[in-house]
């Protein structure tokens, strides 16, 4: 390897410093600075149905520049040729309805998800709601990825979801609209007047809305209050169970309701094939597909859902066994071998309506198809919980369409043609799903023909996402395990040093290097590129297992990459900076012992003033030894003015030093700002 040029796998920086003796060829996708051209190739363009062969595309940035036939199309000089030669161009695919984390880069993952998405050919994915804080992280990854800062399809998101009850639907609305979000998801626990007013918002701000069919509202209030989109083809099931849509319930209890409805009024039909439903439901399900034809509402098919359940629940070792499992989120595993896996549980005691929900929402799919009504490929991934496994999922999703009826080509264009007219409507831009001339250059290079054989998509040879080119070795080194990173990026306010940045650098102990020896190289990558660090500007607590730097001034906002490289291999983490708020520092003279000074007990009561702030805070005590070290922290709790030393922390006639943290969440790894006073001293008396 070329000693000074090192692509990193994330970041995709030229890094300087390279050790002669790195063993390890780290993944990198091709530039285009100068174009690509794919050259002799079938091409799947997906415009309609048909191979157009001998055929050669160009791309130059991130953009479909040329197409025409291999004698047609003038290939610039210095253009980098990938010969297609008996193979098969396709557009790249979409999961238009999954869930990101803020934590997907991190350790708590073997894989990140967004590595996992392009290895499989997905190049688009649409977020129905970001799990953790902050909520905003999808907003900043994309920016990233269109900076190739981080490897990733290209993202769309909605912001918090309105679940209900919520006390100023409107308000949230306007907020997602100004932080940028691309649409608004509704949920199925809104009261009839909070989604009414919520949509209110949606139409005056002209937003794209999409989401479950509140429970309160059902499915003609839904379209007629005009939500753009269904969530889950599953959701036009619950139209067909009678249950009281005035009941007094709040939040999450409509769904134990409406379930035990659903089982007292199905249980008869539990064990009835596919054609025998189809005969039971015949009139709710035309009733329903006819209402979604008229509106021409999209759906979003999500049955790799029911699938994997009824693998669970049914088919034990066969769902353990499957090879793609060693990408799940670490600790799911173990949930599921103890019982405790979450379908597991919601399913316990009524195992054979899994069987029953996946033929309704089955027959719902033939038929909604069968009316023309807009689909969308979609499988629900990526949030960690549910056995399915992002990137990989989508192909289980083609296959469950095809078991049903859908030809290649209907199935494909589920995840192409209609991905793309869907963002068109939320965003005004058709910008993907085809190959066409000014498309974004999101393709997949396959061996055979996928409007053949949908299993075809399978193992590409190679997928350009945006533009980037990543061949056959990189897409295997992008899913290749690496070592475990967690990376933590905040705005602390101090006494005396004003503002400043703090950055963490947490590595697994699954890191079989030792530490910090092994680690030849940090990177760490803001919004606005490479920071002017390295491994020996961190300070390395053993104990923790920590980098730990501080510099002076507040975070940039946006997304962090933090890039750890030993000899043989490579780690990444992310985190977003959404906010630098200034949490005021407690003053030293609201700290005092309840007693003076000088505790008159070895387990004094201390208190503070609580800081004023706009946002949320929490508080933790910090007690160190007349040496300085720390003996004793508290977890971090929300409005806590005061906190009683438990017996046995401290001795008789001893010094002792106390601070407190403020931060704006009680979780390390979502920590965005926080605040340290200074240490205050105190001696215990003798017995």
């Amino acid at each position: 390897m070329n000693r000074n040029l090192l692509l990193l796998l994330i970041s995709f920086l030229v890094v300087s410093g390279c050790h002669k003796n790195r063993k390890k060829e780290y993944p990198r996708y091709t530039a285009n600075n100068s174009g690509i051209a794919i050259k002799n190739i079938n091409l799947v363009p997906m415009t309609s149905e048909k191979i157009v062969k001998a055929q050669t595309v160009l791309v130059k940035d991130s953009r479909i520049v040329a197409i025409g036939s291999v004698n047609d199309v003038e290939i610039p000089v210095n253009t980098t040729i990938i010969d297609g030669s008996g193979k098969y161009l396709m557009p790249g695919l979409a999961d238009m309805h999954m869930h990101t984390r803020h934590d997907w880069q991190s350790g708590n993952w073997p894989v990140s998800p967004l590595s996992l998405y392009l290895a499989n050919g997905v190049t688009t994915i649409r977020d129905f709601g970001p799990i953790g804080r902050p909520a905003d992280h999808g907003l900043h990854w994309r920016r990233a990825i269109a900076k190739g800062y981080l490897a990733g399809p290209t993202i769309y998101t909605c912001g918090k979801i309105l679940f209900g009850p919520i006390n100023n639907p409107a308000g949230e609305v306007e907020i997602q609209k100004e932080k940028g979000f691309d649409f608004i998801k509704f949920y199925s626990f809104l009261t009839r007047k909070e989604f009414a007013e919520g949509m209110a918002a949606v139409k005056r701000l002209q937003l794209y809305s999409a989401g479950h069919i509140p429970f309160q509202v059902g499915l003609d209030g839904t379209l007629s209050a005009g939500m753009n989109e269904i969530a889950h083809i599953e959701e036009l099931v619950w139209e067909w169970v009678d249950f009281d849509r005035n009941k007094k319930l709040r939040g999450n209890r409509w769904l134990p309701y409406v379930i035990g409805q659903t089982f007292q009024q199905y249980e008869k039909f539990l064990e009835h094939d596919k054609e025998e439903l189809r005969t039971v439901f015949k009139k709710p399900v035309s009733e329903v597909v006819e209402k979604m034809r008229v509106s021409k509402t999209p759906v979003c098919t999500t049955l790799a859902v029911d699938d994997v359940i009824i693998q669970k629940l049914h088919h034990a070792k066969t769902f353990a066994q499957r090879e793609e499992n060693r990408y799940l989120m670490n600790g799911y595993l173990g949930l599921f071998r103890q019982g405790r896996e979450k379908h597991q549980m919601q399913f316990k005691g009524g195992e054979a309506f899994a069987h029953f929900k996946f033929r309704l929402d089955t027959l719902l799919l033939v038929e909604l198809k069968k009316a023309g009504v807009p689909l969308l490929l979609a499988t629900d991934a990526g949030t960690g919980g549910m056995g399915l496994v992002p990137g990989f999922s989508i192909h289980n999703e083609l296959r469950i369409l095809i078991e049903n009826g859908f030809t290649p080509y209907e199935a494909i264009a589920t995840g192409t043609i209609n991905a793309t007219k869907t963002v068109a409507e939320m965003t005004g831009k058709d910008d993907f799903g085809t190959i066409e001339i000014g498309k974004r250059a999101d393709l997949i290079l396959l061996l055979k023909n996928p409007l053949e054989n949908v299993k075809h998509i399978k193992n590409p040879l190679g997928v350009m996402a945006s533009g980037r080119w990543y061949d056959q070795k990189a897409l295997r080194d992008l899913i290749s395990a690496g070592i475990p990173v967690i990376g933590e990026i905040r705005h602390v306010k101090k006494t005396r040093a004003g503002s400043v940045t703090q950055i963490e650098i947490l590595v697994g102990k699954n890191f079989r290097g030792r530490l910090p020896n092994d680690i030849i190289e940090i990177v760490v990558t803001g919004p606005h590129g490479k920071l002017p660090i390295n491994k020996t500007d961190f300070t390395f607590y053993p104990q923790l297992r920590d980098f730990y730097i501080e510099i002076p001034g507040l975070p940039d906002i946006g997304s962090y990459t933090f890039t750890v490289i030993s000899q043989d291999s490579i780690g990444i983490a992310t985190d977003t900076q959404s906010a630098s708020i200034t949490i005021p520092v407690p003053a030293a003279k609201s700290m005092t012992a309840s007693k003076g000074d000088r505790p008159q007990t070895t387990t004094p009561n201390l208190s503070w003033k609580a800081v004023k702030t706009d946002v949320p805070v929490y508080y933790r005590i910090n007690i160190f030894n007349q040496n300085k070290t720390r003996i004793h922290r508290t977890k971090s709790v929300k409005d806590m003015v005061s906190y009683s030393v438990p017996e046995g922390v401290l001795k008789p006639d001893q010094t002792y030093f106390w601070n407190i943290r403020v931060s704006d969440s009680d979780q390390w790894a979502q920590e965005q700002n926080r605040s340290s006073s200074r240490l205050s001293q105190f001696r215990t008396s003798s017995d």
